[in-house]
């Protein structure tokens, strides 16, 4: 008796995956659909390639005087934190299928994955589009005249989009993914070093506690 309970649990679940996958293309919105592409292992870790690059981009402002290097670290280590823990708090909320979902020929080994209905958004982009944006926002800010600031700008937003580009093309995203994740990275790349320009000219200091910022203002 056991062992046709076993086995009517086990037909019903291999029936439950083979319909649940592969899901329907069609269901997918008009503006995705177009882009979908199957998964590809190689563009899935190449694209780590122009990630790192990118993030690593704000190393350019080790130009800047040392004694400006505490306050831009902090001001990057903010916001790559501030990034990160956005998308994985959208993650977290948000669960949509990956692109590679909907191909029949994609790898059991990556339907059965935990992070298979984590496609919204793309983490990679967020990140990479962060780093851009503090790299090229912060070099401008320091060095407003210097003929490096288009090369530097072109420079970090093309890998930035290299990455992008990639995690489409690896089937691990769909364009509204990427496109979220390039919009989250360069809004908080931005904001956050022109919250300290900002704060700055109020005489505010921001300092971390265990309780989170404190804020302090001098007269």
């Amino acid at each position: 008796m056991k062992k046709l309970l076993a086995a009517a649990i086990l037909l019903t679940v291999i029936v439950f995956a083979s319909s649940a996958f592969p899901l329907d293309p069609q269901e997918v919105n008009s503006f995705d659909r177009p882009f979908m592409a199957p998964y590809s292992k190689t563009l899935d870790n190449l694209s780590l390639v122009p990630a790192i690059a990118v993030a690593l981009s704000p190393a350019v402002l080790l130009t800047q005087p040392s004694s400006e290097y505490l306050t831009i670290g902090l001001m990057y280590i903010e916001s790559f934190a501030i990034t990160y823990g956005s998308k994985e708090l959208i993650k977290f909320l948000v669960h949509r299928e990956r692109p590679y979902m909907y191909d029949a020929n994609t790898p059991m080994s990556l339907v059965q994955d935990e992070e298979h209905n984590e496609s919204f958004l793309s983490g990679h982009t967020a990140l990479a589009f962060n780093g851009a944006s503090f790299a090229s926002y912060v070099f401008c800010k320091y060095n407003p005249d210097s003929k490096w600031k288009i090369p530097v700008i072109a420079a970090s937003y093309s890998l930035a989009a290299a990455t992008a580009a990639m995690r489409v093309a690896s089937g691990c995203h769909f364009v509204t993914d990427v496109l979220a994740g390039a919009a989250l990275g360069t809004v908080i790349g931005i904001a956050v070093p022109a919250l300290h320009t900002l704060l700055a000219k109020e005489n505010v200091t921001v300092s971390a506690s265990p309780f989170g910022l404190v804020f302090s203002k001098s007269y």
